[in-house]
């Protein structure tokens, strides 16, 4: 868990970042402890994304594959009664996204596609610095590039990121220019839906697949189009979320 105080609403205070408890009681309660810790005046707002899929109202987990202990528990509710203020939850890629669109690599552009590339694949598209709320569950790490390919865990077959995330690669021997590959085709499927100006690659594993490599084999695939959009790497590391945080909080509180 990444956590993080501001005092402005616009810079980022004090951050610290924790293991996830794989248990909701636990995660609360650490949560609650590192915030008191890092903030001495007191929280007044909260705001951050989680790994899965939200339900319609944004107050709980409906399915995660990395977080199982966390779902169908009353997070959105559990927040607001240990901290006394609104709280506001979304997709932990949404709010990355946010941050590098506003902060990052993706100032001044007015469609950004953000795909952050962890333990699994999780992606959103902004534009003009905003996601459409009715869109903000994309998954785009479970389309489907390999028919009845590597077996998800979600129970699906074939998913992009059967191929390029960190729990299905062996980093240690994993061939980067394949990875590259099967990423390049995910992008490609992502920008012919999408239509950006610019694709945010983020998240762990983006420091081991060549970058070079992808725009290579994306030139290569992505024929509709007479030229592929920039391709970059994110630029905010661990504080994305948290400036996309900030972000959430100014425009919805």
């Amino acid at each position: 868990m990444r956590i993080g105080v501001s005092a402005d609403g616009e810079t980022i205070k004090e951050t610290k970042i924790i293991p996830t408890p794989k248990e909701f009681d636990q995660g609360i309660l650490a949560l609650k402890q590192v915030a008191d810790e890092l903030s001495k005046e007191g929280i007044t707002g909260i705001a951050g994304g989680i790994a899965g899929v939200l339900d319609k109202n944004k107050n709980a987990l409906v399915s995660s594959s990395h977080i199982k202990g966390w779902i169908q528990k009353p997070l959105k509710s559990e927040l607001e009664r240990v901290f006394g203020y609104k709280a506001i939850l979304e997709n932990d890629t949404y709010v990355s996204g946010m941050g590098e669109a506003i902060k990052g690599a993706g100032v001044n552009k007015k469609v950004v596609a953000y795909i952050a590339l962890g333990t699994g694949v999780g992606g959103k598209r902004i534009v003009d610095g905003k996601i459409s709320l009715e869109d903000s569950n994309f998954e785009p790490g479970h389309q489907i590039i390999v028919p009845y390919g590597n077996l998800c865990h979600c129970g699906g077959k074939g998913h992009l990121e059967t191929y390029v995330a960190g729990a299905y690669l062996d980093r240690s021997k994993a061939n980067w220019d394949e990875v590259a590959k099967y990423l390049a085709i995910g992008l490609n499927n992502t920008i012919v839906h999408w239509s950006p100006d610019i694709v945010i690659l983020g998240g762990s594993v983006m420091k081991s697949i060549p970058l070079d490599k992808v725009n290579t084999y994306l030139q290569e695939t992505l024929t509709i189009f007479p030229q592929a959009p920039e391709i970059a790497l994110a630029e905010l590391g661990d504080l994305a979320g948290l400036y996309g945080g900030l972000t959430i909080l100014k425009t919805r509180v």
